[in-house]
């Protein structure tokens, strides 16, 4: 069955080159990855909002001066004390002027930070529907790759919390700066007394921040193994909460079961975790040391000056205040640094994730003509990237424009990956499809997808009113056309029973009176959003209506009979009389077309087929019984 077709590059197809991991790795993560080239990105739109800088500076002048006030106010007081003459009005000013300093500054400080949190929010959530749009858009294989999910699944690490990733950056470095204005401010004043301190200070900062930034580096290279274990964790947990599997799980006390699975992965986490913690203890020892060290020398270094006569009391009651805020200071101002680095490893990620493109490029074929399109298969085979087993074994199929071919066959057969196929989630492993002469291959991935109004057979509604899912979008939606689908699906009688109608929000996910359909109408709204497309050329529907009775399949597909036309069809159902109206029967056994005709012709024949048929005529008629 060999085709001439039009000489094009054919489309690229990442989600088998991006199996290798060193290739993934090279393609995902190309820039190299430096700091202040992270940082610089992320303060682009920062530097831009005004109030957002000025905001930042504020804060950092407030909030630092704050701990340079305590030492002022121990200098006087100690000074008062030492003072002949000393009454208590004068100490009792100078705590008041204390007082009131440190409420304006901390409040102010406190204001300028709550009230700025939101300006940081909303730029990460910016970012998070740039990922999310990414993540709706990149080739459907990718999305079922174990190996790609787990390198890239960090990104909703960086943008799904206020405290960490890419917020809590922004956060950390808004609060660094009071942070640093502290430390300049008590560095300085002790270094008048002995610069050692000062620079015993800088030095543990130094050795801190690379103590933790081991523990960071540690902890971001066995990211994808934590990745895949949350992964299934969250898999594991959503399936044990979900509503409609709440009666099995009950009824046949299959709770149990979930936590036989959930206890090794429980196992490995708490592995995972005690790893990162011995690393985080083995290196926090020698950091309370040498905190301790500085508190110590740095004291004794006072009171020696203390004892020569260089410093007075007053002076040391004020450098020994100094001394200690300078030591948890500089402790807090390492521990910042090392967040920052830390987190922005995560934040690293994710706009890799958002630069890198994941949709497969390349193709320059276009189907000719209008109207219905001519489809065949060329002893296509095809295992999913990652297996060896093969889903299709040399198959070779070819349905004419116009034509309403059924695709038969039991359980994991291959029908639901023949289709895939057909609308180019995947390409084929070996062999080619051809759309009126033309490998699919080399067409240009929007323009295949243009080709089909598709129903697949996972029905999962979206959160938007009735006629945006029929529309597919929000924008320019035509009513008249939502109404027709839906008269045509059988489910605009359901719809005007509704207070709103098709403006009527779905599920309870944003709003809580969201409508919840039966399985049956969500597969009606399905099919209705299929005729709703326009300019398709082949409709393709796998089992779309498996959630209905079959007096509501037949009326259904009675009424394809005339939607169809100037249209080529593929049906893939399990009830076979319903294929009945089809002008083919292809069998699929094991990956393999083992039969095809008409349904009178299969029937009449001996076969897998006509034992089917039998078999599901004779559970109907014991039904009718």
């Amino acid at each position: 069955m060999s085709q001439t077709t039009q000489v094009a590059p054919q489309r690229s197809n990442l989600a088998v080159e991006l199996l290798d991991q060193d290739r993934r790795k090279a393609y995902l993560h190309s820039r190299p990855r430096k700091l202040m080239n992270t940082l610089a990105r992320m303060y682009r739109p920062v530097l831009k909002n005004r109030r957002l800088v000025a905001a930042s500076a504020a804060y950092a002048l407030a909030a630092g001066l704050l701990p340079l006030l305590g030492v002022g106010v121990m200098h006087t007081l100690a000074g008062l004390l030492a003072a002949p003459g000393a009454t208590p009005r004068g100490m009792l000013l100078a705590a008041g002027i204390y007082a009131l300093g440190f409420f304006v500054l901390s409040a102010a400080s406190t204001l300028l930070k709550n009230r700025n949190y939101t300006g940081f929010a909303s730029l990460r959530i910016r970012l998070l529907n740039a990922a999310l749009d990414r993540e709706m858009t990149m080739d459907y294989g990718l999305f079922e790759s174990p190996g790609f999910m787990d390198d890239v699944g960090g990104w909703s690490r960086a943008l799904s919390s206020n405290n960490a990733g890419l917020e809590g950056t922004y956060h950390k470095i808004f609060e660094m700066g009071g942070t640093l204005v502290s430390a300049l401010g008590l560095g300085a004043l002790l270094a008048l007394a002995s610069p050692w301190i000062t620079l015993a200070g800088l030095a543990f900062v130094a050795v801190t921040y690379a103590a933790q930034a081991h523990v960071s580096r540690y902890k971001h290279a066995r990211r994808e193994e934590l990745s895949r274990l949350l992964r299934q964790m969250d898999n594991l947990s959503r399936e044990a909460a979900d509503f409609r599997a709440g009666k099995d799980l009950r009824l046949y006390d299959m709770a149990g079961r979930f936590r036989a699975t959930f206890a090794p992965l429980l196992q490995a986490n708490r592995k995972l975790y005690k790893a990162f913690t011995q690393r985080e203890v083995q290196l926090s020892v020698p950091e309370s040391l040498a905190l301790a060290a500085i508190d110590l020398a740095g004291a004794l270094l006072l009171a020696r000056g203390y004892l020569s006569g260089r410093i007075t009391l007053a002076q040391l009651v004020m450098l020994l205040t100094a001394l200690s805020l300078f030591a948890r200071t500089m402790q807090e101002l390492a521990g910042q640094l090392a967040a920052i680095k830390d987190q922005t490893r995560y934040v690293d990620d994710t706009m890799d994730f958002i630069d890198a493109d994941l949709q497969s490029r390349g193709g320059t074929g276009s189907v000719p003509g209008t109207g219905p399109v001519e489809v065949i298969f060329e002893d296509v085979s095809f295992h999913y990237p990652g297996h060896d087993k093969l889903v299709l074994e040399h198959l070779s199929l070819r349905i004419p424009a116009g034509q309403r071919c059924a695709l038969v066959g039991v359980n994991g057969a291959g029908k639901t990956t023949l289709v895939k196929l057909l609308c180019g989630l995947y390409l084929p492993t070996q062999g080619r499809i051809f759309i009126n002469g033309v490998d699919a291959a080399t067409i240009p991935q929007e323009q295949l997808f243009a080709l089909f109004g598709t129903v697949f057979q996972e029905v999962e509604p979206l959160a938007f009113t009735i006629a945006e899912n029929v529309a597919a979008t929000d924008r320019d939606i035509d009513r008249a056309r939502v109404e027709q689908s839906l008269k045509t699906a059988g489910l605009w009688d359901k719809v005007c029973s509704l207070p709103r109608g098709m403006d009527s929000p779905m599920l309870k996910v944003v709003e809580e009176d969201g409508v919840i359909l039966s399985g049956g109408e969500n597969q009606k709204l399905m099919i209705a959003r299929a005729l709703y497309r326009q300019g398709t050329r082949m409709m393709v529907m796998d089992e779309p209506t498996a959630a209905l009775d079959a007096l509501a399949e037949q009326k259904i597909y009675q009424e394809f009979d005339s939607l169809l036309s100037g249209r080529t069809a593929l049906f893939i159902s399990h009830r076979l009389a319903s294929t009945r109206f089809c002008d083919r029967i292809v069998l699929l056994d094991g990956g393999r077309i083992t039969q095809q005709g008409t349904h009178e012709e299969l029937v009449a024949r001996e076969g897998l087929y006509r034992r089917m048929f039998l078999t599901q005529g004779k559970y109907y008629q014991e039904e009718q019984a």
